[in-house]
């Protein structure tokens, strides 16, 4: 007999409402499971506002479950413990408060947290058949710590799956990816996810279209910017570069209109329009477009370098005025 398809993980953040584009990993997920499959080390990778980090909570639970099934049952003994935070055999290792910055947390996974889950995970099993830890987001891990990570999944105990959940697989270490079962959770389409973001927030479709480009695509971060009301802030930067690129306004004026725009946000969203007018001139069969495709990835690359120097006393207004000034003489060239 053909067992029934998964109950798609439902989201917190939005009730009741289904991810759609999870459940084929969610259908995989639950194979292994049935057939006892599920690896030592399973990773779980995509990109940021996908749904992975609830979806690898779910998969946690299902893990733990007295009744071995996904969705776990809720009811049993492991899933009220889980549920509580106090079960001995489920372990979570993300940012810790930073030892010296009280309000703060690290930056980073060290070496003392995967110390502390290896011990806990050799262990004698007091309520499960399994022990479970969730690592995110696993790109974090320092070297020491990637190491001493590794040395878990070279010898695993025998009823322990570990979940590592990362936006950013390439920053893993080669050597713990090749260990890891992999499940690649991936963007839903343009109309799967407007689909679902009017059946989740309703309102315009515009304003939709325009939250899910903000969002680079992710309908989850697409949606808390519908919530928020925050996608006219998008839309004026993006009314702001295109002037600049017509020689309607000067890069100055366009410095004063970007102010207000929070400094991470702000080069996250100039790195997408760096982005989009990429992906647009290669698509274009003009001799000249190769040519500004690659000085807008250059403007790319640079929005992603500065946004990495936010937290530094580095000068933020002239890498702002340097950036629109190229982008204005890109524009006006093209």
């Amino acid at each position: 007999m053909t067992s029934p398809g998964p109950a798609p993980v439902r989201h917190p953040a939005t009730g009741a409402a289904a991810l759609p584009w999870l459940q084929a990993v969610e259908a995989e997920f639950v194979e292994r499971l049935a057939g006892d499959r599920v690896a030592h080390a399973v990773l779980l990778a995509g990109p940021a506002g996908t749904g992975k980090s609830d979806l690898a909570t779910a998969f946690m639970a299902a893990l733990l479950c007295l009744e071995n099934r996904y969705p776990a049952c809720g009811a049993c003994r492991s899933c009220r413990l889980l549920r509580s935070g106090s079960h001995p055999e489920g372990h979570v290792v993300t940012f810790e408060p930073h030892p010296v910055k009280k309000d703060e947390l690290r930056t980073e996974i060290v070496v003392d947290q995967v110390r502390r889950l290896t011990a806990a995970l050799q262990l004698t099993n007091t309520v499960s058949r399994r022990k479970a830890a969730l690592l995110a987001p696993a790109e974090a891990l320092n070297v020491a710590a990637a190491n001493a990570l590794l040395k878990t999944l070279e010898e695993p105990p025998g009823d322990a799956v570990l979940l590592l959940v990362t936006h950013q697989p390439s920053r893993l270490p080669a050597t713990i990816r090749s260990r890891c079962q992999a499940l690649n959770v991936r963007l839903p389409d343009r109309d799967q996810a407007l689909a679902w973001l009017a059946g989740a927030v309703g309102g315009e479709p515009d304003a939709a279209a325009v939250a899910l480009e903000a969002a680079a695509g992710s309908p989850l971060l697409a949606r808390r910017m519908l919530l928020e009301n925050s996608t006219g802030t998008y839309a004026a930067l993006a009314a702001t570069l295109e002037s600049l690129r017509r020689g309607d306004r000067e890069p100055g004026a366009a410095m004063g209109a970007l102010s207000e725009v929070e400094p991470t946000q702000l080069w996250t969203w100039l790195s997408l329009r760096a982005a989009q007018e990429t992906r647009a001139h290669l698509d274009r069969p003009d001799p000249d477009r190769p040519d500004l495709a690659r000085r807008f990835a250059g403007l790319q690359a640079e929005a992603d370098r500065n946004r990495r120097l936010v937290p530094t006393p580095i000068r933020k207004d002239l890498l702002l005025q340097d950036w629109l000034i190229q982008w204005a003489q890109i524009g006006l060239s093209g």
